[in-house]
């Protein structure tokens, strides 16, 4: 039983990057969260962007504040969904690596369960071994469900 909670998970944590995966994976958190009647936070990472000589900083600025304008209009539409489920949600739009930003903010929220998608738009799939949920599940101190 979870610590303060209703049932197994009192707080769930879902990553979303506007891919299918991760909209199957916010309905299932969301699922969740109701049915535990759980607090839901829902993560976007925007990745890091390496700076090289011919890119100014102000270009990787833009970049960077065109990604966080996409999240945000994703994350009020997945508010507006928690609201009709009547589901508290948090939204986090953090930069940074996915895997290393997901577990940071699961252990910095006291998250129980992570939710994630099988496969999205993130370049680290192409780069880790397992993919995101597989690196996640192996650093995160708590459950980690990867939606198929």
């Amino acid at each position: 039983m979870a610590r303060g909670g209703t049932g197994m998970f009192s707080r769930i944590l879902v990553g979303v990057d506007g891919s299918d995966p991760s909209s199957r994976a916010f309905a299932v958190a969301l699922d969740l969260a109701r049915h535990y009647r759980a607090p839901l936070h829902v993560c976007s990472v925007i990745e890091e962007i390496p700076r090289y000589g011919g890119e100014t900083i102000a270009e990787v600025d833009e970049v960077i504040a065109r990604a966080r304008a996409v999240f945000e209009e994703l994350h009020a539409s997945l508010a507006a969904e928690a609201k009709r489920e009547r589901v508290k949600l948090f939204r986090h739009i953090v930069p940074g690596h996915p895997v290393e930003a997901i577990v940071h903010l699961a252990e910095k929220e006291a998250i129980e369960c992570i939710v994630l998608g099988g496969l999205g738009h993130s370049r680290i799939l192409r780069r880790a071994s397992g993919g995101t949920g597989t690196q996640v599940a192996y650093h995160a101190h708590c459950s980690v469900l990867v939606v198929r």
